[in-house]
């Protein structure tokens, strides 16, 4: 029997689209739902090399991979501003080399929250939490797209958080039970899937701990396609851009509309904030 995938996913940024965000986030607002796309037989693989990764470098299970962490050398990862280059090099070519070989597909739906506001969707859609629904059912329904091209099923994993568990769950319950809430004219392009497609494609959702191997690829990718829409030179994309584990490079060109990374509330032509 074929075995499904499943799509880990975890989030980057602030889901609130009114919440007003900090200093360092001043020209690339954004919020990022999504991770990466494995297949059930590839899983193994790809554990072994987070925990290669965390063996050679003593982090163990208490101390995952986080890349907001990694990057700004601290918590977990404040050692690395004491060690000289050479030694903080071999760790980011380690890491590199964990995401570029991991048998998996980047995919998620990536908001610019200025451009949200600055479209209106707040004063049309007064709930909140939509900005984090719609990204999650975009990121979802295209890696429904492409498990049905394998005709495999698909589960899904994101990070745990006592205060969204029940929400993110609730996202995929809808779903299953009444499809996508996008205006069907407007969507027609991306030609949604229907309620059917859902149900018979989806298998069950499961939320776990931050310090699971796959959700620690999932961190990195998220962050590094978020950050690509505000800095398409950000060396870890690149890396993973060419390394075709990215869902724009990774499927055929026919493929990349409808299940390509999706921005949303980014200018058509200069892919930027608008």
């Amino acid at each position: 029997m074929t075995r499904p995938f499943t799509l880990y996913m975890d989030e980057t940024g602030n889901r609130h689209p009114d919440k007003k965000s900090d200093a360092s986030r001043a020209g690339r607002d954004w919020f990022g739902f999504g991770g990466i796309l494995i297949k059930g037989e590839d899983n193994d693989e790809a554990r072994g090399l987070v925990t290669a990764f965390l063996e050679k470098w003593k982090l163990g299970e208490n101390k995952p991979a986080h890349i907001t962490d990694m990057m700004a050398e601290r918590q977990n990862f404040a050692w690395l501003e004491r060690v000289a280059q050479e030694k903080r090099d071999s760790f980011w070519n380690d890491w590199r080399r964990v995401l570029c070989q991991a048998p998996v597909i980047g995919l998620g739906c990536i908001v610019d929250r200025p451009g949200y506001l600055t479209r209106g969707y707040l004063e049309k859609h007064p709930d909140r939490w939509l900005l984090c629904r719609s990204a999650f059912d975009i990121t979802v329904e295209r890696a429904v797209k492409i498990a049905k091209l394998e005709g495999r099923k698909l589960h899904i994993v994101f990070e745990q958080d006592p205060g969204i568990n029940e929400t993110i769950t609730g996202y995929f319950k809808n779903l299953k039970a009444h499809g996508l809430g996008f205006d069907a004219n407007n969507s027609s392009k991306y030609a949604p899937l229907s309620t059917a497609d859902f149900n018979d494609t989806l298998g069950r959702i499961q939320h776990k701990p931050k310090a699971h191997p796959l959700l620690q690829i999932a961190d990195s990718y998220i962050y590094a396609m978020s950050r690509k829409a505000y800095d398409s030179k950000f060396p870890l994309y690149r890396h993973l851009r060419d390394a075709k584990r990215i869902a724009d490079f990774a499927l055929d060109d026919e493929h990349l509309p409808h299940m390509g990374v999706k921005y949303y509330c980014f200018d058509a032509k200069t892919k930027k904030p608008g």
